[in-house]
């Protein structure tokens, strides 16, 4: 089978599976918000079809089109990023009403605050600029990497400076997840461009040491950090508290799961059950299993995607890639590692799987331009 079509197949089904999940998996706290049981999974629906609409746009436009577009979409989506960083530092008690302080944190902006009326059944409608940020990022480095390779030179500093900003900004909302999955999509970029490494070991340490600092001075980063390290805590507020049930739900899958439907957890004992807890749940129903067979799928799109990476026709495809690849695997892979305790809990869903429709509309109208990619490298 070709590779566009394994892509398209394997995204459909991943958005058809969460859909089913987060339908499973909200009833309960969709019918205690809203008293309509599928409101969460009738919103996650609009969103997917707004997202294969953006998917289908940029599977049929060349993507080397994109460069022009590249800077100021980087600068549009940067002083999005600096708005939410000025009000993520200052007191959630006097957080502005199209930038709301949700648990702590700036992260989203409104298009309709309040005064401005409610758009029917969507009602405030808002959006993560981080992940439009996620987008905006990889095509300006692809670009700009490509033209300093081009020339000769070296693009250290340019991806040093473009991910540090980014990752900077993001860490001031605070939401220091993100920022890091960032960091670590610019750097597979700057990885893959095949220049020299060696001004990039030589700011290891410094990176390290940065990382530490940011854990340290934040009391609730350093209160999940010291939770993986053994902490306990009894707080339904608490990291301890949402680990806990994590692993209590995961554990009762065993290895067939409890059933399709009969998760217990989901009834309100385990926070952000549709969108950064919702691995838990395919875990408790579906067990070991389950969880295996999602392992396995999201590792073949990442190979699928390094696939189309590697018969880019020009650096600019190739690192673009690269990028929504790496995307996509770093996004995974800290979402499963935070729910089964290998790294400290953070807030992040899984791709195309989880409730969220920023996530869900420029991953794949990301993933469109991955396509676009791969449809013409067979060209």
């Amino acid at each position: 089978m070709k590779i566009g079509k394994s892509l398209l197949i394997l995204i459909l089904s991943l958005l058809l599976f969460g859909l089913i999940i987060i339908s499973n998996s909200t009833v309960v706290s969709s019918n205690n918000l809203y008293g309509f049981p599928y409101r969460f999974a009738l919103l996650q629906l609009s969103w997917i079809v707004l997202g294969m609409i953006g998917f289908w746009i940029f599977y049929h436009f060349d993507y080397h089109k994109l460069e022009k577009a590249s800077l100021p979409l980087f600068i549009i989506s940067t002083t999005f990023l600096f708005t939410l960083g000025i009000v993520g530092i200052s007191s959630c008690d006097i957080s502005p009403s199209f930038s709301p302080c949700i648990n702590g944190a700036n992260r989203w902006l409104y298009l309709n605050p309040s005064p401005l009326p409610k758009i029917p059944f969507l009602g405030v409608l808002g959006f993560q600029p981080a992940e439009f940020t996620k987008l905006s990022l990889i095509l300006f480095l692809s670009f700009g990497i490509n033209k300093y390779i081009n020339s000769k030179k070296n693009p250290f500093w340019f991806y040093l400076i473009s991910t540090g900003i980014c990752s900077f900004l993001v860490l001031l909302q605070p939401n220091m997840s993100t920022a890091a999955m960032l960091f670590l999509i610019g750097t597979s970029m700057y990885f893959s461009s095949g220049v020299s490494l060696k001004e990039f070991f030589i700011a290891i340490p410094i990176t390290m040491i940065s990382l530490l600092l940011a854990i340290f001075i934040s009391p609730y980063r350093r209160a999940r950090f010291l939770t993986l390290l053994g902490g306990d805590a009894s707080s339904d507020l608490s990291s301890g508290y949402h680990i806990k049930q994590v692993l209590l739900s995961l554990g009762s899958g065993g290895i067939l799961g409890v059933g399709f439907g009969q998760s217990k957890q989901k009834f309100d004992y385990l926070p952000e059950v549709a969108s950064d807890s919702i691995f838990a749940v395919i875990g408790e129903e579906f067990g070991f299993i389950g969880t295996t067979a999602v392992v396995i799928a999201f590792a073949f799109l990442v190979y699928l995607g390094l696939r189309v990476a590697k018969s880019a026709k020009d650096t600019s495809g190739k690192l673009i890639s690269v990028g929504v690849t790496s995307w996509i695997g770093f996004q995974f892979f800290i979402n499963v590692a935070a729910m089964t305790k290998i790294i400290p809990l953070t807030g992040v869903p899984i791709p195309l799987i989880s409730y969220g429709g920023s996530s869900i509309l420029f991953l794949l109208v990301s993933l469109g331009i991955l396509c676009n990619i791969e449809k013409q490298n067979r060209e």
